[in-house]
């Protein structure tokens, strides 16, 4: 009877350390997205503050390639969006997750 609850003990031990590395996996993702995004909308205000005269460089490896003003505004509203819709889309499993932990 001991030996049984014991197994069954740690088998919820070992899921809960499952839990647990999965949790800082998930949460070590997310900031490095929150951060990309911190950094993107401060690109964003700063491509603003610009006008046609000014001259935008875009750094492709070891080389800054000179790029449209107006593609270099698309280029990071689109990183906005697809940065925003992975922060959501990761969420939303972490979320449908947690009911299975009180079952």
């Amino acid at each position: 009877m001991a030996e049984l609850i014991q197994k069954k003990l740690q088998g919820e031990v070992e899921k809960y350390q499952q839990l647990q590395k999965d949790l800082s996996k998930s949460m070590s993702g997310r900031q490095k997205l929150e951060a990309q995004l911190t950094e993107n909308n401060i690109v964003k205000e700063e491509l603003a503050l610009l006008d046609g005269s000014n001259v935008v460089f875009k750094l492709l490896g070891p080389v800054l390639v000179k790029q449209e003003l107006g593609e270099a505004r698309a280029t990071v509203g689109k990183r906005l969006d697809y940065i925003t819709a992975e922060i959501f889309l990761r969420t939303i499993p972490d979320l449908e997750d947690v009911p299975d932990l009180f079952c």
